[in-house]
Order: C-alpha cells, then sequence, then structure tokens
C-alpha cells in the first residue's frame, strides 16, 4: 500500500489568507485617505448661521425691487488683457462708485471684488481686475450703500460681455 503526502504550503503563501487580511487594510487605508482629503479641503459654501441667512432673503428681494423702480439696467465688458472691466449704467439716481462681485459657483477661493468708478461719461464705470478670471461667475453689481442690485450670471469662457437687468 502505498500513501501518498500532500504538501501543504506555510499560509504566508496561500491565498486566502492574503485575502482576508487585504479587506480591512484596504479599508483602513481608505479611511485615513478620505479623512485627510475632507480635512485640508473644507467646503467653502457652508454658511454658519443658516438661519441669519435664510431672514436675510426678504432684504435681498427688496433691493432688486428697487432696482426695478429706479429702471436700472447695466451692460459690461471684461478687457481680459489689460485686466480690466467697463460698466455702462442706465436709469436714474447714478451713483459716483459701484461694487462688482464675481461669485465662482463652487470654488470660493476663485470669488472676487471690483471697485468700479464713475468717468466723466455719466453712467460710464472702469475698474481693475486685481487676477484674471476664468470660467462661470455669478455677477452682482450694486452701489456701495447696497440699495439696489441688479445680478445675473456669465461665462468667461463663451464670452466677455454681459448684461444685468432686475428680475421679473
Amino acid at each position: 500500500m502505498t500513501t501518498t503526502h500532500e504538501i501543504i504550503p506555510p499560509w504566508y503563501k496561500q491565498f486566502w489568507p492574503w485575502f482576508l487580511i487585504a479587506i480591512p487594510a484596504i479599508t483602513i487605508v481608505s479611511g485615513v485617505a478620505m479623512f485627510l482629503i475632507a480635512s485640508h479641503k473644507p467646503d467653502g459654501m457652508v454658511v454658519d448661521d443658516y438661519y441669519k441667512s435664510g431672514l436675510a432673503i426678504n432684504q435681498t428681494l427688496e433691493r432688486d425691487v428697487q432696482a426695478r423702480k429706479l429702471g436700472l439696467t447695466a451692460a459690461g465688458q471684461f478687457n481680459l488683457t489689460e485686466q480690466s472691466v467697463q460698466v455702462l449704467l442706465a436709469g436714474k439716481e447714478l451713483p459716483d462708485r459701484l461694487k462688482l462681485t464675481l461669485t465662482h459657483p463652487t470654488a470660493g477661493q476663485h470669488d472676487m471684488v471690483i471697485a468700479l468708478q464713475q468717468q466723466k461719461q455719466r453712467g460710464l464705470y472702469n475698474g481693475l481686475l486685481d487676477r484674471r478670471p476664468a470660467g462661470r461667475y455669478y455677477l452682482s453689481l450694486e452701489p456701495l450703500d447696497q440699495n439696489w442690485r441688479l445680478t445675473g450670471q456669465l461665462d468667461l469662457t463663451q464670452q466677455d460681455k454681459w448684461q444685468l437687468a432686475p428680475p421679473n
């Protein structure tokens, strides 16, 4: 009678122990990676006091109504080579200075506030950009006292001219 002895390799040379060890190891590594990503890139769109922001929406809507009462409209153009912006504002009670806010939809670090000064021609405003904007932005044009505002959207990859009017 002949007997055959099967030689079993040690555990570290077999597939199943390594497969079972890999599952928790991959879970730990991916958990640490997610924690590091979340801690180094916080969400810039979160508002600390959301209740106060919600109450302020009525004041914001009143500014749109005030712009409509004054009959305000604006046309503007970015000159990206000279890093400047020119705005032509039409309507009643034109202020000497305006503030143009460019808000990026997802990345707060790309937001810009541009001070505009009225030129000799009534209703014509000029301002300088501190950096070159690129991509899509929400626009908000308002005087320094924030009595009214005009809002709109602009995609600088497709156009550099824009028009703003109060919402209906």
